[in-house]
């Protein structure tokens, strides 16, 4: 017995119309992947990053469909001119074009960069099958000659993507060239024009990123770079180090995500040319050969809407060419060419206003989560599958702007910082600033000798009580919300980025702190409303002792571990400190330098791809002065 799954009338519908159906499916997601592929740079969020994953996944899987269907075109009589049959089968290297097309992402993740030789194999069994496809429907008409431009386009563009694949973490060693290069890089910069703002910091952001290549783990470089005046940023204001970062963390998301370090060698704008116009021609010749049959033939209007699309799409990615770092710093190295300087002119001011990263801090509040914790619609399924706490989690987190003067704070500490390692990495996790502001001692240092997970909630939990406490006696300046900002950011990490601080624990801490707060919510005789409350009773009452019941509930991480008592204790200290803000301050900042700089570098990379990061700049900035030659005793 036959059993049919599919109507009869609904598989000829496929049969007849399936191919154009997935064609135009094709063409939007290669629109979408254009459009959002380089915007997940600079938006954070679930809703881009799933647009993108989807189309960056099923654009393959269709494209691989059409040319299975396209293998399986019924032909007659190869000598007899079939027009429809050769207009199918000149969609087949169409999709190479659309396969490599996007400028904007040819990864969507790091772990597609290692997969550049799997790459190249699909290449050659796609091309493969899209020469045998060509040649079964070839016919010797003049539609078939169209074959040939179109597939050296498709050829091109496929290639570009295994190219800037198999280019993004390979470890080519600095060369004689190179060095020699560097030498002149001083000259360079005495002769760019003083009068075109932002120009050298450009100029200095590719040559520092030219350097440490931050993106390559093994990758040997000299580690005395930084000492040299036209690579130093130690002069710079907050806010030119931070635009400095910015275009090296740009400069790195490319090498990584785009085609962009091979579009603008010489190789790549010859390709460029070469795939364009080999489309160009494609077009006008089938436009001459259809000129009266568009509105007669659909097949062939079909093909020619098929044809506009790729073009526009081609265009518009030329277009922006201009519009990248890249593109201004190829400027700059032929700058004595005389239409050069009006270009630089005319768009290294507008550079300020591109986005980079998002430049929005996490931020999550501790004991405002656990106050506001309600219950879910769906709790119990969510909390079948896991899913609960991550839920409430990402309810909770918001994201505030980075502020110039947060910048500042950060860039004054973190010199502290680089005076203290001495270009060794960061071991240290508050010490140093306990020892600047003479308070390493017992009332201070067991705080910062803690886990390192213990320490963020510890410190988060202190930092609420002193910042309400100071709030509620009208005391109110920068530098206590910028305190406030930094210990939310902190926790944002651990709760929702807790892989980026490399502990193993952070999930359990996370889980028995909210569960202490929230007994001690639920346990007081009145309902507590909000923070300023909560905090208020932290500071001035004592905390009931736990029963021993409950202490049989935890773990071997959190047994004898007292985290309320932690954070109060913690906060009676430095509430007798007057400089208490700018203890508070330095501690979060040398928790994130030693966070950034102890957290890998696939990691710092993924989040380049999700908005950027605080923590990225931070780690960026660190390794610049940290001597990857440094071996500890």
């Amino acid at each position: 017995m036959h059993l049919d799954l599919v109507p009869g009338k609904l598989k000829n519908l496929w049969d007849v119309w399936g191919i154009d159906t997935l064609v135009l499916v094709s063409i939007a997601l290669q629109i979408i992947l254009t459009h959002f592929g380089s915007r997940r740079r600079y938006i954070p969020g679930l809703r881009i990053r799933f647009t993108v994953w989807f189309a960056y996944l099923l654009s393959g899987s269709v494209v691989k469909i059409i040319i299975g269907k396209l293998t399986t075109i019924e032909i007659s009589d190869t000598n007899k001119h079939n027009v429809t049959l050769e207009l199918n089968a000149l969609l087949a290297p169409m999709l190479l074009v659309q396969i490599g097309n996007p400028d904007a992402i040819t990864a969507y993740s790091i772990e597609d960069n290692k997969l550049g030789v799997r790459q190249l194999l699909n290449l050659l069994f796609q091309v493969g099958v899209i020469v045998y496809i060509l040649v079964r429907c070839w016919t010797n008409s003049s539609l078939s000659y169209l074959y040939l431009p179109m597939f050296l386009a498709g050829i091109i563009k496929y290639g570009e993507l295994v190219w800037a694949l198999k280019s993004a973490l390979r470890n080519f060693g600095l060369t004689v060239e190179e060095i020699n290069q560097e030498e002149n890089v001083p000259t360079l910069f005495r002769r760019l024009p003083g009068e075109i703002v932002g120009l050298k910091l450009i100029l200095k952001a590719y040559y520092r990123f030219n350097c440490l290549k931050p993106h390559l783990e093994n990758w040997l470089y000299k580690p005395l770079y930084e000492s040299l005046p036209w690579m130093s940023i130690d002069a710079y204001s907050a806010e030119d180090v931070f635009r400095i970062t910015d275009s090296e963390l740009g400069f790195m998301y490319d090498v990584l995500y785009t085609k962009a370090p091979i579009i603008y060698t010489r190789t790549g704008c010859i390709l460029r040319i070469i795939s364009f116009f080999s489309l160009v021609s494609t077009f006008c010749a089938f436009t001459i050969f259809f000129k009266n049959d568009f509105m007669h033939h659909i097949d062939a209007g079909y093909t020619f809407m098929v044809l506009i699309a790729a073009i526009i799409l081609e265009v518009y990615q030329i277009l922006l060419l201009p519009f990248s770092d890249w593109a201004i710093i190829e400027m700059i190295k032929h700058h004595n060419m005389p239409i050069m300087m009006p270009f630089l002119r005319i768009l290294v001011p507008r550079t300020n206003k591109w986005k980079r990263w998002s430049n929005l801090l996490g931020q999550f509040n501790l004991l405002d989560f656990c106050i506001h914790d309600k219950q879910l619609k769906f709790n119990r399924i969510l909390k079948y599958h896991g899913f609960d706490m991550d839920y409430k989690k990402s309810r909770s987190r918001t994201r505030v702007e980075f502020t110039k003067e947060l910048k500042e704070l950060i860039v004054q500490e973190m010199k502290e910082v680089d005076a203290m390692r001495d270009s060794k990495p960061v071991t240290q996790r508050g010490q140093w600033a306990l020892e600047r502001y003479e308070c390493l001692n017992l009332e201070f240092k067991w705080s910062v000798k803690r886990d390192f997970d213990k320490s963020i909630t510890i410190w988060h939990i202190a930092t609420d009580i002193c910042y309400y406490s100071d709030v509620q006696d009208g005391i109110a300046n920068s530098q206590i919300e910028m305190g406030k900002l930094l210990s939310n950011y902190m926790m944002y990490l651990l709760a929702m980025r807790s892989h980026m601080l490399c502990t193993t624990t952070s999930d359990i801490i996370f889980e028995h702190t909210y569960t202490k707060l929230m007994a001690f919510l639920r346990t007081r005789p009145s309902t507590i409303r909000d923070e300023g409350e909560a905090c208020r009773i932290l500071r001035t009452e004592e905390l009931p002792k736990e029963l021993d019941f409950d202490r049989n509930k935890e773990t071997m991480v959190t047994s004898k571990w007292h985290v309320l008592k932690d954070g109060q204790r913690l906060s009676r200290s430095l509430m007798s400190r007057e400089n208490r803000w700018n203890i508070i301050s330095s501690v979060w900042v040398e928790m994130l330098c030693y966070a950034a700089s102890n957290c890998p570098m696939d990691f710092h990379a993924e989040q380049l791809r999700r908005g950027g990061g605080l923590i990225t700049h931070v780690w960026l900035l660190l390794a610049h002065k940290t001597d990857k030659f440094y071996t500890s005793d």
